[in-house]
C-alpha cells in the first residue's frame, strides 16, 4: 500500500510539474507571438508601406517559431494570451469588436465622450488588426487542399484579409472624425470578415 500511495504522489508530481512546464511554455509563445504582431502593428502605425508589411509578415512565416493559431490568439483576453483591449486582465479585441458589432445591430455607436476615453485604444485595435491582415497572408497554404478548402481559393483568403484592413483603416478614420455610429459600422465589417474567413477556412 506504501509503494503504490508512493507511486500515486510521484505521479501526480510528474504532472503537475509537466503542466507547469507547458504553461510556461504557452505564456513564451504568447509573449513572441504578442511582439510579432505588435511590431508589425507599430511599423504600419510609422508609415511603412504594404510592401515592407508584407515583408515582415513572410519573415515572421519564414522562422517558422509561430504558428497562425498561436498568432491570433493575440485577439483574445489578457488572461488567455491576448493583448487585450485596455488595462483590465478580462478585456480583449475579439469581445471589443464583438461590443461594437452589438451597438451597430441597435442602430447606434459608441458616444463622443466613449470616444475620447477610448479612441487611442480603438486606432491601436485597429493598427493590430492590419498587422494581422498582412501577417496571416502567407499561411494559406496551411488550410489548402487540392488547391481549394471549402470551395475556396488563396483568392478568396487574400480578398477577406484585404476587406479586414480596409474596415480597420476606415475604423481609424471614423475614430478620428468623432463618429459613433460609424465606428460601429466599420466594427460590423470587420467582424464579417473574420467570422466569413473562418467559416471558409478554419
Amino acid at each position: 500500500m506504501t509503494k503504490y500511495l508512493i507511486g500515486l504522489a510521484v505521479g501526480a508530481a510528474l504532472t503537475l510539474a509537466l503542466a507547469a512546464v507547458g504553461t510556461a511554455r504557452d505564456k513564451e509563445d504568447d509573449a513572441k507571438a504578442q511582439k510579432a504582431v505588435l511590431e508589425v502593428a507599430k511599423a504600419f502605425e510609422d508609415g511603412k508601406s504594404d510592401k515592407e508589411l508584407a515583408a515582415m509578415a513572410k519573415d515572421i512565416k519564414d522562422k517558422k517559431e509561430l504558428e497562425l493559431d498561436s498568432l491570433m490568439k493575440v485577439y483574445k483576453i489578457k488572461e488567455k494570451g491576448g493583448v487585450g483591449f485596455d488595462s483590465d486582465a478580462k478585456s480583449g479585441i475579439e469581445a471589443k469588436i464583438a461590443a461594437l458589432e452589438k451597438m451597430e445591430q441597435k442602430g447606434r455607436g459608441p458616444s463622443k465622450a466613449a470616444l475620447q476615453k477610448e479612441g487611442k485604444d480603438l486606432i491601436k485595435m485597429a493598427y493590430l488588426n492590419i498587422a494581422m491582415g498582412e501577417i496571416a497572408r502567407p499561411h494559406y497554404g496551411e488550410f489548402q487542399q487540392n488547391g481549394k478548402k471549402n470551395g475556396k481559393a488563396q483568392k478568396d483568403w487574400n480578398k477577406y484579409l484585404d476587406d479586414q484592413k480596409k474596415a480597420a483603416k476606415d475604423l481609424i478614420a471614423a475614430v478620428k472624425k468623432g463618429d459613433g455610429v460609424a465606428v460601429a459600422k466599420v466594427a460590423k465589417v470587420l467582424q464579417n470578415a473574420c467570422l466569413e474567413c473562418h467559416n471558409d477556412f478554419r
